[in-house]
């Protein structure tokens, strides 16, 4: 694959392939820079599974501005089980398959962080779908699939469907970072932070025509326990972009874990009218044809190895905040340093470690998926939706290369540090493992992994 990119935003940039495969020169480890009015030429063999892939620049202290400037773009990877998949389910890309970007901006556009928002990354009034905002989608009743990245500098969403009177509505989560799942999972409602991607199955088939739907982001704790108690603000607002939701819903939507955690830190906002944890609705879904449908969605979708861990070393990293900035292991980023070593071809176990004090962080790592083994000590809104006795969440299955850990919450991860023998990635290896809260990596909270 051959992939140009021409630079004219004004400052050099670095850019970062989110999940593929990619020799360390050209994955965002600060050797490859691209000057303003310049272009570099990316050429790389793919040989990671289908799914949805991204890319975005990581300049070191001016990513969160060149992403939040548009800087971003997505890549589609299609393999023998995404051709399959479309087949059965008769999937159109661009009509019955729509791709979902989630980006919340401020008004004017422009990037202007304060000290708050490094502190706890950048809100926006608005949230942007696909470049737009207040959405809308003529649909027919059918099954259409949504492919969604969160873009958003920090934001985090809970996403679901309901009717125009507040009913639930159901789907079926097919994938995530990594590609295709091994089988659907039920689900009435899913987090998504800053980085990840959900591959989404929506059946309309039972609908009628005139039905409007709407994908909300519902309300949450977003656990911002580095801050004071919130004043009090609503966590239900929703009238900023025109899809309304019943008073009576969104008192229902309104989770009962702030009272039983003994703090009130819902909605919160610190420069946007948007707070993070408030009820919005998103996008419109407005049921115009009845077709003949009778395709179901299969019951397998892919096969995946477990990562073998039987004779694997564990690696304990925490996150914290300490003399004014975001740490992992009590260390930032220093550029040059790779206090993490890793001997290639190796498996590890990484147990990530939230301080209660602290606030959730979106953890991603490059060049590596992984899989999610186990999630401890999660708080009740989390734990609320587990899905098996080791506390992992729906969206935790399959492969991943980012995992939101929540303020007291420990997350432990399998990483196959295996590298194909070319000549291109001979000798050490360099990546990066760092919150995608963007704020916080363009403030230090990244280190260097060395793969050797």
């Amino acid at each position: 694959m051959r992939i140009t990119l021409d630079n004219a935003i004004g400052e050099p940039t670095i850019v970062h392939w989110h999940g593929l495969t990619i020799e360390t020169r050209n994955d965002g480890a600060g050797a490859t820079l691209i000057n303003e009015g310049q272009g570099y030429s990316y050429d790389f063999e793919v040989r990671d599974r289908g799914g949805l892939y991204w890319y975005h620049p990581h300049p070191h202290g001016q990513t969160a501005e060149q992403a939040y400037r548009g800087l971003f773009g997505m890549i589609e990877i299609e393999d023998d089980d995404e051709r399959t998949l479309r087949a059965a389910l008769d999937l159109t890309p661009g009509r019955s398959e729509i791709p979902l970007v989630l980006q919340d901006r401020r008004t004017g556009g422009e990037y202007a962080a304060s000290e708050a928002d490094r502190m706890h990354g950048l809100l926006g009034d608005t949230v942007l779908i696909n470049g737009t905002a207040c959405p809308h989608l003529d649909v027919a009743t059918r099954v259409y699939r949504f492919r969604v990245l969160n873009a958003s500098n920090a934001r985090t969403y809970r996403l679901g469907f309901r009717t125009a009177t507040g009913d639930n509505v159901p789907f079926a989560l097919i994938g995530n970072d990594g590609g295709l799942l091994t089988a659907p999972q039920p689900c009435a409602e899913v987090f998504l932070a800053s980085a990840e991607r959900l591959d989404l199955l929506l059946d309309l088939s039972a609908a009628a025509v005139g039905d409007t739907l709407y994908l909300d982001t519902r309300a949450f704790d977003p656990m911002h326990m580095e801050m004071p108690a919130a004043s009090g603000e609503a966590a239900t607002h929703d009238a900023a972009m025109g899809h309304a939701m019943p008073a009576e819903t969104a008192k229902e939507a309104a989770p009962a874990e702030h009272a039983a955690m003994g703090h009130d830190h819902s909605a919160v906002s610190h420069g946007g009218t948007f707070p993070e944890g408030a009820t919005r609705a998103l996008l419109e879904l407005n049921v115009r044809e009845r077709v003949s449908y009778a395709a179901r969605v299969p019951a397998r979708l892919s096969s995946l190895v477990p990562i073998d861990v039987s004779n694997t070393s564990e690696r304990a990293l925490r996150l914290g905040f300490a003399k004014g900035r975001w740490r992992i292991n009590d260390r930032v980023f220093a550029m040059g340093e790779t206090p993490i070593e890793v001997k290639r071809g190796t498996v590890e176990v990484w147990l990530i470690r939230n301080y209660f004090n602290s606030m959730p962080h979106a953890m991603h790592l490059h060049g590596f998926h992984f899989e999610v083994l186990e999630r401890q000590t999660s708080p009740d809104q989390i734990a609320g939706l587990r899905i098996d006795e080791r506390g992992r969440l729906a969206t935790d299955l399959g492969r991943k290369d980012t995992v939101l850990v929540w303020p007291g919450e420990t997350v432990r991860v399998a990483i196959d540090f295996s590298l194909p023998r070319t000549t291109a990635f001979a000798g050490d290896q360099i990546y990066m493992f760092h919150c995608h809260n963007l704020e916080h990596e363009d403030g230090g909270m990244m280190l260097g992994v060395r793969i050797v």
